[in-house]
C-alpha cells in the first residue's frame, strides 16, 4: 500500500495531477478543490489511497491525512464508489459532509453529483453512527474529525497511565494551539507538557 508520495507536481488536470516522485510520474485522481492550491513545480505531499479491482487500478490523493480517512470511510459504505467520495470531497469538507449526515440534511447531499435520494438515505442510515462516534460535533458546533494521530496520541497516553478524559483533553488543547496536524509522537511529547 502506498501511504503518501512526496514530490514536485509536474501537471494539474481538473481533478488530477501527476507527481513527479523521483523521476516517476504518477497520476493521482484528486478532489477538484484540489486543483486550485496546487501549481506546477509546487513540492507538494499527498496522501493516498491505492484502488484496486480487477480491470483497473487507480491512486486517489489528498492533501490532508484526514481527508484521506473520510474518502476511505466514504467509500466503505454500499453505493459509494471512489467517484462519488471524489465528487462529495470536492464539493464539502468532511466536517461539513459529517453535520449534513448528522442533521439528515438530504438536499446538500443530493446536491452533490451522483447522489440521488436513495443513495442518500443510505449513506445517512449506513454513516450516522460512525461519524457521530469520531466527530466533536456537539450542539451544533463545528469542529474537527479525530484523525488516527488523535487517537493514537490519546491511546499513548492512557498507556503512560494518565485517564482517558486528561488524556483527550490534553491532546485536543495541544491540537488548538499547533493549528496543524503533528504526528502522534508529538502529539504525545506536546500533550505530556500540558499534563505536567
Amino acid at each position: 500500500m502506498i501511504s503518501f508520495l512526496e514530490g514536485i507536481v509536474d501537471t494539474v488536470g481538473v481533478n488530477y495531477l501527476v507527481l513527479n516522485t523521483n523521476g516517476i510520474g504518477y497520476q493521482i485522481n484528486i478532489p477538484a478543490y484540489n486543483n486550485l492550491s496546487l501549481k506546477t513545480g509546487d513540492k507538494t505531499k499527498i496522501y493516498t489511497y491505492l484502488y484496486l479491482r480487477e480491470d483497473k487500478i487507480m491512486l486517489y490523493g489528498f492533501l490532508t491525512r484526514e481527508e484521506e480517512n473520510f474518502f476511505e470511510l466514504l467509500i466503505s459504505t454500499p453505493g459509494v464508489g471512489p467517484k462519488v467520495g471524489l465528487n462529495i470531497l470536492s464539493k464539502m469538507t468532511p466536517d461539513d459532509f459529517g453535520k449534513a449526515i448528522l442533521q439528515e440534511d438530504l438536499d446538500s447531499i443530493t446536491a452533490i453529483v451522483g447522489i440521488g435520494n436513495k443513495l442518500a438515505k443510505k449513506i445517512v442510515l449506513e454513516l450516522k453512527e460512525k461519524i457521530g462516534k469520531i466527530s466533536f460535533l456537539e450542539a451544533g458546533v463545528e469542529k474537527t474529525f479525530k484523525s488516527e494521530n488523535i487517537s493514537d496520541a490519546i491511546d499513548a497516553l492512557k498507556v503512560l497511565g494518565y485517564t482517558y478524559k486528561k488524556a483527550k483533553s490534553a491532546v485536543e488543547k495541544t491540537q488548538e494551539k499547533f493549528k496543524g496536524e503533528l504526528t502522534a509522537e508529538e502529539l504525545v511529547r506536546e500533550s505530556l507538557k500540558i499534563i505536567g
